[in-house]
């Protein structure tokens, strides 16, 4: 298939925050490069930093802020009158602008190989792991009985909901033994640590699990919607660890 059909079949405008793995953004990008003679830029942004320039900073504004989200910056690519726009899955270390199509610093951040500590909660299971790259290095993976919601009133309900919440200190308790055991043999070559599975559960987690402080600098803003912490999820988990969100915009 020829560059332009290429260009045709994957319109910039159909992207809108889709996961796109190493592989599918390399051959994205690919397709996307300027031709011959058209406008290009390029910018990079750490995370809290502001568009340097008037132009990027009103593509940027059509997203609401979007891609900073994940807390890991984000990249801006021109190609005529398209725009991709990437939140990489891990910081953007420098800010910069280019009035050139460069992709180098992404793939740096892309390729660069490091060590991740990965904190999975959800309602009785969970699981803690560390990825050496997109490989999985070490895990442990359990459950423990959680009560559901009850909704009837009285006494009844208060006696449950003592009886949920210490079930769900139990959790956690082991969620935090288990991060010793993980994470401690590693921790000097921890690079980062990412969290996820239910926003409620893990919120709850945090606030009892005083050893997450000891990793505080290096956990990233971005969580993982995993819906089912096991250990067959861990070995898929590798590659999603490394997936970007892209965007795709006319300029």
């Amino acid at each position: 298939m020829s560059e332009a059909k290429n260009r045709t079949a994957t319109p910039a405008a159909s992207l809108n925050g889709d996961w796109l793995t190493k592989e599918r953004l390399r051959n994205l990008l690919g397709v996307r490069k300027p031709r011959d003679g058209e406008i290009a830029s390029t910018i990079y942004l750490r995370p809290g930093d502001a568009a340097g320039s008037a132009e990027w900073k009103e593509r940027l504004s059509r997203l609401g802020g979007t891609p900073e989200d994940n807390g890991c910056g984000l990249v801006g690519l021109r190609a005529g009158d398209r725009t991709l726009v990437i939140a990489p899955p891990f910081p953007v270390l420098k800010s910069s602008l280019h009035d050139r199509w460069n992709e180098e610093p992404l793939w740096t951040l892309l390729d660069t190989e490091r060590t991740v500590g990965v904190v999975l909660v959800r309602l009785g299971r969970y699981s803690v792991a560390v990825y050496c790259g997109a490989d999985l290095e070490s895990s442990k993976t359990d459950s423990r009985y959680v009560k559901g919601k009850h909704h009837a009133g009285g006494t009844s309900q208060l006696r449950y909901t003592r009886i949920r919440e210490g079930q769900m200190r139990r959790l956690y308790v082991k969620v935090c033994e288990s991060i010793r055991a993980q994470f401690e043999p590693v921790a000097r070559e921890l690079d980062h640590v990412v969290l996820g599975g239910e926003k409620f559960t893990l919120n709850g987690f945090l606030k009892v699990c005083p050893r997450m402080d000891e990793y505080k600098d290096i956990t990233l803003k971005r969580r993982l919607n995993i819906r089912d912490p096991k250990r067959d999820t861990l070995d898929d988990l590798g590659s999603t660890l490394h997936e970007s969100r892209v965007w795709g915009m006319d300029w």
